[in-house]
């Protein structure tokens, strides 16, 4: 008898599976698909050139990298020269350094008043980004049965909350609710770094930057390293490298993994969970199942609904879970050449592309992206955020060539008129359309590509309405309201079952936080 089964092999429930096997409980993870990273995986495009399938960034909290000894694992993290690259319809290009003081001159070259400004900035929103590191490192409070525990932790964000200043806690409290586009437009009068930051407000949501709270997004994915412009980081290997470090430590730890291990229902008996039937009819028996698939998949797609009351089940239902980004890999012949990026030198052009960037002509262009989603269409000019992995890893690809991972929002889970099926090629040839208007030659350099819709998101990898957060981040979607008001703890109505993914607190990319968090409520659980 198993003291835990995890339900997907996925960073959170890898994260979770480490932890609760280190703490002595007999820990199983079973994943459907025939490898385990769920969104965090590499894969080949075509013979040669390996590709971020999905996720092209990460951010694994430092804490559980320290923990779990990822390093040790194999995980070598490469970090760009340059956070974010925009280039412009005008052909020139803003390249947004990590270091600050190369980013303001390149801004200067926009706006000297916004490279006077753009220091400041950066500090003032790495401060307010230490209040919700306290929010999201720690349990959301309970709202009806406040603990000791929960009064520490709210201490703990009280305290650092205080220690802001008066002008820095008086942003915050106005910065969350605001639309991401007002949010930069306080501080900066150029269109690309506008553009630049606030589409951050809008990554995976279905929102756009002119959207109250847009800013509140914005913050919470940048708080993790507390800036404005957060890509994260790679790995040597790609993103499935992350996955099998997080893998071998949960290994090493005593976790028993398996693949193509499709679990179709939970097993519920007398209101608590005692096992898992997979899809082959194997049943499965535990004291305890954790899920790391969304919170409607999970509850009500693995449950059966009988076990829950109907108010409940409705507010699942509830959920907003709206997808509205795809995903295209490309294996290209050549490093693509965005028009006013340095041409001169080529380790110079190499650089200001190494992290990510952003196509977007402005904040206008955005918008009108979003209004296309919508009316469940998409823009002929999608905002789209791509990075070349290759450059920082050049293993990933043949010798002078290249694998170009590219988001492209905004594509919405529903088409009105059509479908996915049907509109994939032609949404592609779109995308590869605008980044050749940036980067001229681009079309001509494609060997091959990989479409990944919305739909396929979720029929492929179990991404319920194609949402990546398993669940919109929102205002009314974040701390104790996620997944649900009452149920932000990683419990469910269920006796020992438990969630542990995106879908639950703090739901913020690729950091491990969730898993790490549900981990600590289960360990209490089985010692009690």
């Amino acid at each position: 008898m198993r003291d835990v089964i995890i339900v997907g092999g996925g960073h959170n429930g890898l994260v979770a599976a480490a932890f609760l096997a280190n703490a002595g409980l007999k820990t199983l993870v079973l994943e459907r698909a025939e490898r385990i990273g769920g969104c965090a995986i590499t894969s080949e495009i075509v013979a040669g050139f390996r590709c971020p399938t999905l996720t092209h960034r990460a951010a694994i909290d430092r804490g559980v990298m320290g923990a779990l000894d990822l390093e040790r694992h194999g995980l070598e993290v490469v970090r760009p020269a340059a956070r974010m690259c925009a280039p412009t319809s005008a052909g020139r290009a803003l390249t947004l350094w990590a270091d600050t003081t190369r980013a303001a001159r390149e801004i200067a070259a926009f706006s000297p008043g916004d490279a006077e400004r753009y220091p400041g900035f950066l500090a003032s929103v790495a401060a307010v980004s230490g209040v919700l590191r306290v929010l999201a490192a720690t349990l959301p409070p309970s709202i009806d049965h406040l603990s000791a525990a929960d009064f520490v932790d709210l201490f703990k964000a009280a305290r650092k909350f205080r220690a802001l200043g008066k002008a820095d806690a008086y942003r915050l409290l106005r910065w969350l609710p605001m639309p991401a586009a007002d949010f930069t437009r306080e501080w900066f009068e150029s269109e690309p770094l506008c553009a630049t930051i606030a589409a951050g407000g809008t990554l995976g949501s279905f929102l756009g930057p002119r959207s109250g709270g847009s800013a509140a997004v914005l913050l919470w994915l940048a708080a993790g390293e507390g800036h404005p412009i957060a890509p994260g980081w790679t790995a040597r290997g790609g993103m499935g490298a992350v996955s099998e470090a997080l893998a071998s430590a949960a290994r090493h730890a005593g976790a028993e993994i398996r693949v193509g291990a499709e679990v179709r229902q939970i097993v519920v008996h007398r209101g608590a969970a005692t096992g898992v039937v997979l899809a082959t009819g194997e049943h499965v028996p535990a004291r305890r199942v954790v899920s790391n698939a969304d919170p409607r998949r999970t509850l009500i797609g693995l449950v059966d609904p009988v076990h829950l009351a109907p108010s409940f089940v409705r507010r699942l239902q509830q959920i907003r879970m709206r997808g509205s980004l795809a995903k295209i890999n490309y294996a290209v012949s050549a490093l693509p050449r965005f028009a006013g990026v340095a041409a001169s030198d080529r380790h110079e052009r190499e650089a200001a592309i190494s992290g990510w960037v952003r196509l977007g002509p402005d904040l206008d262009a955005i918008e009108r992206a979003f209004d296309a989603a919508k009316y469940g269409g998409y823009a002929n000019d999608p905002w789209i955020e791509l990075t070349i992995p290759s450059i920082l890893d050049p293993g990933l690809a043949p010798a002078g060539r290249h694998v170009v991972s590219a988001y492209v929002q905004f594509a919405p889970y529903s088409l009105r008129g059509t479908t996915w099926d049907l509109e994939r090629e032609h949404f592609a040839d779109v995308t590869t359309g605008t980044i050749a208007r940036y980067a001229p030659g681009f079309e001509q350099s494609v060997v091959a590509r990989q479409i990944i819709t919305p739909l396929d998101l979720e029929r492929t990898y179990g991404l319920t309405g194609g949402q990546v957060f398993h669940g919109e981040l929102a205002l009314d979607q974040l701390l104790s309201a996620r997944p649900l008001l009452g149920w932000a703890r990683y419990l469910t109505p269920i006796r020992d079952l438990f969630l542990c993914g995106a879908g639950t607190h703090p739901g913020a990319g690729l950091d491990g936080r969730a898993g790490a968090l549900a981990a600590r409520q289960i360990i209490k659980a089985a010692r009690t």
